[in-house]
């Protein structure tokens, strides 16, 4: 099969048409629920599949009794086409708000700590310098939110690169360090507490293969002991704090986390023995801004980056 090259959908006949045949073909794996989804005929749907995979000169999806099965140039080309969709819906609604009189939407992903401190600073500036800007925040891990960004669900991103991250085309401009510490309920330990005890508690933590998660088992592995067995996996903080609030369990939270909750009563940094929470943050990597293709962002993403690396730096003095 001979390799294309650039300008390949001009020579495959590629139109705007065959995008959305390919997402509906891809959410419903059935011809006929995708042309109703479409609003076309059936007929038209199979024609427009038929032109696409000649002239990519590949088959694209295989029909099995359960549907429409993609085959790996299929899946590889619903995914670039859910991008493509993403980007032109992306197109019409800051053409919409300039149009408008709006000053356009940014969609930021961020880890936990930043949701303490720098993201609620950033969004006061936001409102004073900017009040007709529609900011969008989305919380989760490092691992999700780079998924996210790769696929052109969010402008840039407040979190860390990892072993294992897609770094490709990426840029990281470290932010800040973020400690952790072992919190509880208030008034639960009443003394410091050496690693067997910890080994031995009931803990709420992220799910494994998180950064936090990884430091926390490490912790333990280099003590030569594995980690502790009696451990609930949660990623949202309200369930985090409601379980710690009604059970006697620890979790390892970042410390500005930790303080602010702290604050309100709700939580408490634990005590432990001199060493123990060096050892917990010796390797936990820096968060910073994740960004994909800088010169591509919108004139009000660049405009609330830009706010965001000030508030930062800021911050950091």
């Amino acid at each position: 099969m001979k390799p294309l090259n650039k300008n390949w959908f001009v020579r495959a006949r590629l139109k705007s048409r065959h995008i959305p045949v390919l997402v509906a073909l891809g959410e419903t794996a059935n011809l006929n629920r995708a042309a109703l989804n479409l609003g076309i005929s059936q007929p038209a749907m199979s024609k427009l599949l038929k032109e696409l995979e000649e002239g990519l000169g590949v088959q694209l999806f295989e029909r099995h009794a359960r549907g429409m099965v993609p085959t790996r140039y299929g899946e590889a080309m619903i995914r670039h086409a859910r991008r493509l969709l993403t980007q032109l819906d992306d197109a019409f609604d800051e053409v919409n708000s300039l149009r408008d009189g709006q000053a356009g939407s940014v969609r930021i992903g961020t880890i936990l700590t930043p949701c303490a401190d720098l993201l609620p600073e950033l969004t006061r500036q936001i409102k004073q310098r900017h009040p007709a800007l529609e900011l969008s925040i989305h919380t989760g891990s490092s691992r999700d939110l780079l998924a996210a960004l790769h696929d052109g669900e969010l402008d840039f991103l407040i979190a860390r690169f990892f072993a294992e991250a897609d770094q490709q085309g990426l840029r990281f401009d470290a932010l800040h360090q973020e400690p952790l510490s072992v919190c509880a309920r208030p008034g639960l330990v009443d003394h410091p507490l050496g690693l067997a005890e910890l080994h031995g508690m009931d803990w709420v933590l992220p799910p494994p293969g998180s950064v936090l998660r990884h430091e926390f088992d490490a912790l333990f592995l280099n003590a030569g002991m594995p980690p502790p067995s009696k451990v609930v996996n949660v990623e949202n903080l309200l369930l985090v704090t409601t379980l710690l609030e009604k059970n006697p369990m620890l979790t390892v939270l970042p410390r500005e986390v930790a303080e602010h909750y702290g604050r309100y009563g709700m939580l408490e940094v634990v005590e432990v023995e001199e060493g123990i929470e060096a050892c917990l943050n010796r390797n936990l990597m820096a968060y910073g801004v994740i960004i994909q293709n800088e010169e591509l962002l919108s004139p009000a993403a660049k405009s609330v980056l830009a706010l965001l690396r000030e508030t930062a730096r800021l911050q950091a003095a």
